[in-house]
């Protein structure tokens, strides 16, 4: 469980959603290749990466 200040807190939540945006980028170089259906969505402490139909993957908050 995480003790620290809400400062910090929001600094790290912060630095995980920047996280997830990069795992977004290779989630679509991923499916770009053609080769296999990835899953729909990851839950990760920044929000919930999900696959769009016809966009491809985004990060949305909880």
């Amino acid at each position: 469980m995480f003790t620290g200040t809400p400062e910090e807190l929001r600094r790290r939540e912060q630095q995980a959603g920047n996280i997830a945006g990069r795992i977004v980028m290779l989630l679509d170089d991923l499916d770009a290749l053609g080769i296999g259906a990835s899953g729909g969505q990851i839950h990760t402490p920044g929000g919930i990466i999900r696959l769009q139909p016809g966009r491809g993957w985004i990060v949305t908050n909880r």
